[in-house]
């Protein structure tokens, strides 16, 4: 178990995130904690010992915030950590509208870019398919997301350059590195983790060349400059990426192979 603690004389972590030893559903809450510099642990429940915590969760489900009142509360599933964590931690907007906003461009990322939140790689969005089509010198381009039918025979490099697209065009319309106003929010971060996953050395790490998305270059570039958001990326208590169907630790940016 990791335990991060910040602030004079601070003793306990007033956060507690329990999720297992991989990053997937709890990369987004982790930055969300190291941005806001919260005082917070993470408790990885590794494979064996996970049959002995799942009936102890809420709905048999990781990831989990233990404990958040004081009076043995949990709270489980991603987006339900979220978006109590961005009331919690001031990164859900600055205003009703913005807030509003941010849910908004939330739901768009789950329902798209996380696939109804079955999976980082899937049927409306896949970094794998986005390299395959490059390498097969593929034309994926197409008419915009808001432009296609839900029901549609499109491909998946297709709707995975549909789904960026989207955020292109408003970081394109906004000017800034901000999803919504001024200030990063929880959907900036949801974002930011897909787009360092895509700009992985052995996915598509000049995305923004090869897919025509300059803004989300450059809002990659700014937010991985953020210093929490900085010094979280090169930490060493940053669990590995993996790859699909073995599971196992692969390397990449700031984290070689354990």
């Amino acid at each position: 178990m990791y335990r991060h603690c910040d602030g004079d004389g601070a003793k306990a972590a007033k956060y507690w995130l329990q999720y297992m030893p991989m990053r997937n559903r709890a990369e987004v809450i982790r930055m969300m904690l190291e941005l806001a510099r919260a005082p917070h642990a993470v408790e990885v429940v590794g494979y064996l010992a996970w049959p002995k915590v799942k009936p102890k969760t809420p709905f048999g489900k990781t990831p989990s915030l233990v404990d958040i009142d004081g009076c043995a509360n949990d709270v489980s599933h991603e987006t339900a950590i979220i978006r109590y964590l961005g009331r919690e931690l001031s990164l859900d907007g600055a205003n009703e509208y913005e807030r509003a906003r941010v849910d908004e461009l939330f739901m768009q990322y789950w329902h798209t870019i996380r696939n109804g939140g079955l999976t980082h790689d899937g049927q409306l969005y896949s970094a794998r398919a986005l390299k395959e089509s490059i390498e097969r010198r593929e034309d994926a381009e197409c008419a915009r997301f808001q432009e296609t039918h839900r029901v549609n025979n499109l491909s998946v490099p297709a709707r995975s350059r549909q789904a960026l697209r989207v955020f292109e065009e408003i970081l394109e319309r906004n000017g800034n590195s901000r999803l919504v106003g001024e200030s990063l929010t929880y959907v900036d971060l949801a974002l930011f983790e897909t787009l360092f996953e895509l700009a992985e050395e052995d996915l598509v790490p000049d995305f923004a060349t090869r897919l025509n998305l300059p803004r989300c270059g450059e809002f990659l570039t700014a937010v991985a400059r953020e210093p929490p958001i900085d010094r979280y990326l090169k930490s060493a208590t940053r669990i590995p990426r993996y790859e699909r169907p073995t599971y196992a630790y692969i390397g990449g940016r700031h984290c070689a192979v354990p």
